[in-house]
């Protein structure tokens, strides 16, 4: 799914909602610089509003520093802007944010705070110092090709919400457009060091920009119908400048591209999980529940599968039978729509989780520059606008496959593939959450959330379906089979990034032991090598929501309710699970 932490693009994934009511407080309205953060007071200790208060300079902050972040959070004061890639540009972010974090350790060094303004802190202290850390050690600029397609992200964004006339959206699109060409230029002079896999996502990723901005002119050329020259000379620049792009890094970059060197290491990634999501345990301790769980995981399958078809020669064989059902690649998204509604409507009848007000989701294709990595995956509203429509994003198959691969890819969107994959992108997963999410006040709980509580949150939904006795045997199969990835996912995770495991290994156990196709195992994996952390956030953050919701019980007893529970997580927005039950402890 998309919710992924993205170099400098943080807030793409920002979430939250809190227990009171009220309307947030307003975004800034101003691209002006700002100061790195509050002087320490000399007076009264820091306060609640003081939180805010810097809350609304890291905003601004990323308006005039990383103004595409600012975009996809629903702040357009600069969109007409790029964010500066040079390396000069990523270590001036970089240094704001550390001075900004260090000036908040100093501000509030006396504070008296409430709870929740206490974790606010924590969170905005953790979101300067691991996008800083995650630049410094990372270099995007130099080692992340696809660093430099990131900008078809907001760009599709302007398109596809109507935040704005279109005539204003279509403006700055085509400013922002006619920036690309120079920023892939100077990509040129940068690049160096970047992994093999990571130059061939890159590649992948700039592949799809001719099909991107050609989708782009219809709705520049009707919002400015007087700029049409003009739209069209843009167009063409940044489609001949991506052509361009891709292939440097196919020819000149990828022959001497070394085969490994992504892994983030064991410090960084312990660092990661302390300071992102505030566990406690580190890899080690993780690596041991994800190898619990792909046990009992492949005890549920093969029971599940005995009860299908008791003579089958283990699950897999019967998995394989059942990717055969799938709809045409005419049909796709159409079976997706209908999916949708059948889970939305049985939540209702269930009445086991609320419905937000303005609730509504969208199934449509996958932007072409995101179809190298992404399957399915679900696009929040933007949390600092009015909109209350998420998008569901499904790949199509794409015309230029060769037939054995066209059914790869529908195999991997079996019926019973697409009844999971939509509760968890959609009723009650990710579209859920985040629609109750966007509703919080509180500032840093918009424009931050961690993936180990909305993947967690969807992941622990999957469960809670099956509880409720949603799926047929060959629905739950498949709903275990993804189960048995997320917890793959574990083992991957810490292996590719702290136990050398390279990515053939990683393929082969996604393929060989999970029954993945191989075209999707090799998409997996390619985001796996660039988002340390992340993939493991399904399986540890639903253990942790099951673990929180085994202590409520415990402590309520015969007054534990599942909808109330629901709600209290839901409604303390998107934040670690360890952040949520000190809350609701009051610890």
């Amino acid at each position: 799914m998309r919710l992924l932490r993205s170099l400098g693009l943080v807030a793409s994934f920002a979430f939250a909602i809190a227990c009171g009511g009220g309307a947030p407080p307003a975004a800034p309205t101003t691209a002006t610089p700002v100061a790195a953060t509050p002087s320490a007071p000399e007076g009264p200790p820091a306060t609640d509003d003081d939180v805010q208060k810097a809350t609304k300079a890291y905003l601004d902050f990323l308006v005039e520093l990383r103004p595409e972040s600012a975009s996809e959070l629903g702040i357009h004061d600069a969109d007409d802007r790029l964010e500066d890639r040079t390396e000069a540009g990523q270590k001036k972010i970089i240094e704001r944010e550390d001075a900004m974090a260090d000036g908040l350790d100093k501000a509030f060094a006396n504070a008296k705070l409430s709870k929740s303004a206490t974790v606010d802190l924590r969170i905005l202290k953790g979101a300067l110092r691991v996008d800083a850390r995650m630049r410094r050690e990372m270099k995007p600029w130099a080692r992340r090709p696809d660093f430099y397609t990131e900008p078809m992200n907001s760009l599709f964004l302007m398109n596809a919400r109507e935040y704005a006339p279109a005539a204003d959206r279509a403006k700055n699109s085509l400013s922002r457009i006619e920036k690309i060409p120079d920023t892939l230029k100077e990509a040129k002079t940068t690049i160096a060091n970047a992994p093999v896999v990571w130059v061939q996502v890159g590649a992948e990723s700039a592949h799809g920009a001719k099909e991107f901005f050609d989708s782009m002119r219809p709705f520049l050329e009707k919002a400015l119908p007087q700029e049409k020259p003009r739209s069209i000379a843009a167009l063409k620049a940044a489609k001949a400048a991506y052509a361009d792009y891709q292939t440097y890094l196919e020819k000149e970059v990828k022959p001497d591209a070394p085969e490994g060197q992504f892994a983030a290491g064991r410090d960084l990634f312990n660092w990661l999980l302390r300071e992102e999501y505030f566990l406690k345990e580190d890899a080690e301790a993780l690596l041991t529940i994800g190898i619990r769980v792909f046990g009992e995981t492949s005890q549920k399958l093969d029971e599940t599968a005995k009860r299908i078809d008791p003579s089958a020669d283990g699950w897999q064989a019967v998995v394989k039978r059942l990717k055969g059902k799938h709809p045409t690649a005419t049909d796709l998204l159409a079976s997706y729509r209908k999916e949708m509604a059948r889970a939305r409507k049985f939540l209702v009848d269930k009445d086991i989780v609320e419905l937000p007000p303005g609730d509504e989701c969208q199934v449509i294709e996958t932007p072409p520059f995101q179809r190298t990595t992404l399957t399915a995956a679900y696009d929040q509203p933007p949390p600092f606008a009015a909109q209350t429509k998420g998008l569901f994003f499904v790949t199509p198959i794409e015309p230029s496959m060769t037939k054995a691969q066209r059914e790869q890819m529908l195999r991997e969107n079996d019926f019973g593939d697409i009844v999971d994959t939509v509760v968890h992108e959609t009723y009650p997963g990710h579209h859920l959450q985040l629609s109750f999410a966007r509703t919080n006040p509180s500032l840093i709980r918009k424009a931050t959330g961690p993936s180990i509580l909305t993947e967690g949150w969807a992941l622990y939904t999957e469960e809670l379906m099956s509880e409720q006795g949603y799926y047929r045997d060959e629905e739950r199969l498949m709903q275990l089979v993804w189960t048995l990835v997320r917890a793959a996912r574990v083992i991957i995770d810490v292996g590719l990034h702290t136990k050398n495991m390279t990515f053939d290994e990683a393929v082969k156990m996604l393929t060989d032991q999970v029954g993945l196709e191989r075209e999707l195992a090799l998409s997996e994996v390619k985001r796996y090598t660039m988002t340390p952390t992340q993939p493991l956030a399904y399986l540890i953050g639903r253990e942790k929501i099951f673990a929180l919701r085994d202590r409520v019980k415990a402590k309520e007893g015969k007054a534990f309710a599942l909808k109330k529970f629901h709600k209290e997580l839901l409604t303390r927005g998107t934040i670690a699970p360890a952040l949520i039950e000190e809350e609701m402890f009051a610890e």
